[in-house]
């Protein structure tokens, strides 16, 4: 039985809105001038590059990163059933999302789903964005609970990845990839499929 959740924000409790091509292609154009050539065109690649080995540039990419998100924001909507599922769910709640933390607070009174969670971890609170497992290691710390009594519930491969790497159970839902794209130890068709799952107290 689970006794500690984790969530994604963007594509787990609301749409998927963030125009990835648009930030990759600003983030790395940026980073070009400087003289840092980077190949990949996953945003949180380009982030935790430049995090690892360009620390001092690190403030550009976040600004460019925020003004995404406020973009994001302002077209995000609550999946269909999060505020009920939320509720029912008694068990203590985590949010661990590469959105900056500022908008997510933004998001999460717009929706009135803030009291929901004990902890938000965003962008800036972790050196190192999801695929990395630090922010999950933070959430698991902060809840004070045991990797093996958490769940996490995303939408995404680099949800996924960490979640391996952290050592703990995921469930998705289908937003930032494909249900069929995703090795998840539980694939949810609703956000109130979660519900089905052991957790404690339900």
């Amino acid at each position: 039985m689970f006794k500690a959740l984790i969530f994604d924000f963007e594509g787990t409790l609301v749409n998927f809105a963030w125009d990835l091509d648009k930030a990759v292609k600003e983030a790395k154009s940026v980073l070009e001038e400087r003289g840092v050539k980077i190949e990949s065109d996953n945003y949180a690649e380009i982030y935790n590059f430049v995090a690892s080995f360009y620390p001092s540039l690190i403030s550009l990419i976040d600004r460019i990163y925020d003004k995404y998100d406020l973009q994001a924001l302002e077209k995000w909507k609550l999946k269909e059933g999060v505020k009920e599922v939320l509720e029912k769910i008694g068990v203590k709640k985590a949010i661990v999302s590469n959105i900056s933390k500022d908008v997510l607070r933004d998001a999460l009174e717009r929706f009135h789903i803030g009291s929901c969670f004990e902890v938000v971890i965003g962008r800036r609170d972790v050196p190192l964005l999801k695929p990395s497992p630090v922010g999950i290691f933070k959430a698991i710390e902060s809840l004070k609970t045991n990797k093996k009594d958490v769940l996490f519930v995303g939408d995404s491969r680099s949800d996924v990845e960490a979640c391996k790497k952290a050592g703990i159970k995921i469930a998705v839902l289908e937003g930032e990839n494909k249900l069929s794209e995703l090795d998840a130890d539980y694939k949810l068709n609703s956000f109130s499929d979660i519900l089905s799952l052991p957790i404690q107290g339900l």
